[in-house]
């Protein structure tokens, strides 16, 4: 029989939630753990892989509990339990500060692979390397040499973290490996364009298996051909990558699965029992802190829609209902706005009882409502450049703002660029930190005034639901 060297590599992308999504129909890490013992039963020679981004953002995440918010304490757990091996950080691993980034790192059983993150002084972090090198073995002795490489895109600078440049790093870092890996994967967490990039500069790359994008990609660049993967976010999908290379030829055929985690897919009992706690212990804390996350709210009577696609792009039931409760909440304003990157859920409320716990994920980060007074030039630009911001979080919503006929609507009436406007507003948007919105600073801008602070803006949302739907 010829030898021939067969590797499953079960890829998961932008996992922000242990438990599962859709109203429990999609997703769910007790399941993947499932998958990942069916496939391990199949073939012993199995990598399990994270292509970055589950630290943050989550609303179990932001439990405090003894005082100290959870930021993704939860999440690791839970990875542990299900046997991740090598994990790429993406950009919202940064999210985390120094010293919870640091714990986060230390509480992992799985390897940390990154070509171009160090710390601020160019030291690797704890438990990181630049790539791995995996001697894989048939049962006859024949061997492959897998080598794996990650590369961070450098979109969330903070004082700790230093990047260097994806693609170069990339680039140098394959070369390397091709000197004694006989297969190369990329696991990154990349914009696409530059995952298509790679695939296409960069012949020595067998396989991108990529995050960063919620929505599941495959595609082909480059003269060999070379697959970019990625897997739709919070495990609604995740890949199932079979290689079988044969060492005489070199020679290596690749057959890719986008598998659907759903409810017909059972429970992993182990796994479950370390959700369930940590569940319980995020439930504690938000109840410690003023929130009852298992009381409704609500019964909605549609859907409410809060992906990412939806409200990065355009509006929604949802997007509306939140900036109509601004409206609400402010005092005696013109009109409410907020950034689309707030809204964290990633997920469909489908008809049905709405949660406290709902709300949370859906603004998992909360923060005051304020009133802000502000020039009409200062406001015209600023909602300009949230259209700019389209595909975004600094895509903005708003209640009462309108672009008609090429000129922006306040009510009824054109936008005065010399009148001065209430404006309820979410306190993280007139920080300044939003993208092209550095001008938008109620601290620094001249235009700006504060006027009033408000309610936590998650308040404001439960007090609209029961508004549009009625009591429970």
């Amino acid at each position: 029989m010829e030898p021939v060297v067969t590797l499953t590599i079960l890829q998961l992308n932008d996992v922000y939630e242990i438990t599962p999504v859709a109203g429990g129909r999609e997703g769910g890490l007790a399941r993947v753990a499932t998958l990942r013992n069916r496939l391990l039963a199949e073939d012993p020679n199995l990598v399990t892989v994270m292509a970055g981004d589950f630290y943050s953002p989550s609303a179990l995440g932001t439990a405090r509990v003894d005082g100290e918010r959870l930021r993704g304490k939860q999440m690791v757990a839970v990875l542990n339990a299900l046997g991740l091996d090598i994990a790429t950080y993406g950009n919202h691993e940064f999210d985390l500060d120094e010293e919870d980034f640091l714990m986060r790192v230390d509480e992992s059983d799985f390897q940390y692979i990154s070509a171009n993150v160090t710390d601020d002084e160019g030291a690797l972090f704890p438990n990181s390397a630049p790539h791995a090198l995996l001697e894989i073995e048939d049962e006859s002795g024949a061997t492959m040499i897998l080598g794996i490489t990650g590369t961070t895109l450098a979109s969330n600078p903070k004082e700790y973290v230093a990047y260097g440049d994806p693609f170069d790093t990339l680039r140098d870092k394959v070369e390397e490996l091709s000197e004694v890996a006989d297969v190369i994967v990329a696991l990154t967490h990349l914009a696409l364009e530059d995952d298509m990039r790679a695939a296409a500069e960069i012949p020595d790359i067998d396989l991108v298996l990529g995050g960063h994008e919620h929505e599941n990609v495959e595609v082909y660049r480059g003269s060999d051909f070379t697959p970019v993967m990625k897997a739709d976010a919070n495990a609604r999908t995740v890949y199932v990558h079979h290689l079988r290379y044969d060492p005489r030829t070199g020679s290596l055929d690749l057959v890719s699965e986008l598998v659907p985690i759903t409810d017909a897919i059972p429970d992993d009992p182990e796994v479950t029992a370390v959700v369930d706690e940590w569940v319980e212990v995020a439930f504690r804390g938000f109840r410690e802190n003023g929130f009852d996350p298992g009381a409704v709210v609500a019964t909605a009577t549609e859907p409410l829609d809060g992906r990412e696609a939806s409200v990065r792009n355009r509006s929604t039931t949802l997007t509306q209902l939140i900036a109509d409760a601004m409206f609400r909440e402010g005092s005696d304003v013109d009109l409410a706005v907020y950034n689309s990157g707030s809204i964290r859920i990633d997920d469909v409320i489908q008809p049905g009882a709405v949660s406290q716990y709902d709300v949370i994920r859906v603004l998992p980060f909360g923060g005051e409502i304020l009133t802000v007074e502000i020039q009409g030039d200062v406001l015209a630009r600023a909602l300009t450049q949230g259209v700019a911001n389209r595909g975004s979080g600094g895509f903005l919503q708003a209640a009462n703002a309108t672009w008609e006929n090429e000129t922006w609507m306040i009510g009824d009436e054109a936008l005065d660029p010399a009148r001065t406007y209430r404006m309820a507003v979410s306190d993280f948007l007139v920080s300044g930190r939003e993208t092209g919105l550095d001008f938008f600073n109620v601290e620094e801008n001249p235009g700006m005034t504060l006027a009033a602070t408000h309610r936590d803006i998650r308040m404001a949302v439960i007090d609209e639901l029961q508004r549009r739907y009625g009591s429970p």
